[in-house]
């Protein structure tokens, strides 16, 4: 079996060593390299070359979120997981719109971080079941109606609250980048969301976010 190659980034060494001996633990993970900052991540992760980058979100610097901003303008192909003590759903809202893919908050178990490593590998993404709840704050108001929408118009809009971009749902979806456009704008119109961070807020009241994990 090929093992996946697994890239981990955080500022505190027992952490980064623990999570690091216990991915390279997995019969079908090994970790390439270790970094302690985003500057020690940007000068090695191009030889490195992982599947999968798990990155502390509370970096010294450019912390995380920006860290894999700039990770994904060199490496598109890259996976990034984000990896935080503070379960903020505006965090989240900003790792999905730098284009993460998972968002694991570090009181979870290790099970749930492996969990979200191969939720990654395998094309999905992945938002910790602790935090997903509260994407949606009691005092937002939710517009819209799902039932609304035609099935494409649904599997588009899903999509793009976890992140993905139009041409990475076209690829999925097996249609043109145009038509993904048409649909999503079609989605939004309907659901009369104006903004990435309301597109997410909807998934989560409907429940969109748990049924992609």
């Amino acid at each position: 079996m090929s093992r996946r190659r697994i890239f981990v980034v955080d500022d505190h060494p027992i952490v980064l060593s623990g999570i690091g001996a216990m991915i390279d633990g997995q019969v079908d993970m090994t970790i390439v390299g270790l970094a302690a900052n985003a500057d020690e991540a940007l000068e090695t992760i191009g030889k490195a070359l992982p599947d999968v980058a798990v990155i502390d979100i509370s970096l010294p610097g450019v912390n995380g979120v920006m860290l894999i901003e700039r990770l994904l303008e060199s490496y598109p192909s890259l996976k990034c997981i984000a990896l935080t003590a503070h379960e903020d759903p505006g965090c989240l809202r900003q790792v999905l719109a730098a284009g993460g893919r998972g968002f694991v908050v570090k009181r979870s178990t290790t099970t749930d971080l492996l969990q979200a490593i191969r939720c990654v590998l395998a094309g999905d993404n992945y938002v910790d079941p602790a935090l997903a709840a509260r994407i949606l704050s009691p005092r937002s108001s939710v517009q819209g109606d799902a039932g609304n929408l035609s099935e494409r118009e649904r599997s588009v809009i899903q999509l793009v609250a976890f992140g993905y971009s139009n041409k990475e749902i076209s690829s999925r979806l097996n249609l043109s980048i145009k038509t993904i456009e048409t649909y999503r704008t079609r989605a939004t119109d309907k659901l009369e969301l104006h903004s990435r961070a309301a597109i997410v807020r909807f998934a989560q009241s409907v429940g969109w976010l748990a049924e992609l994990q």
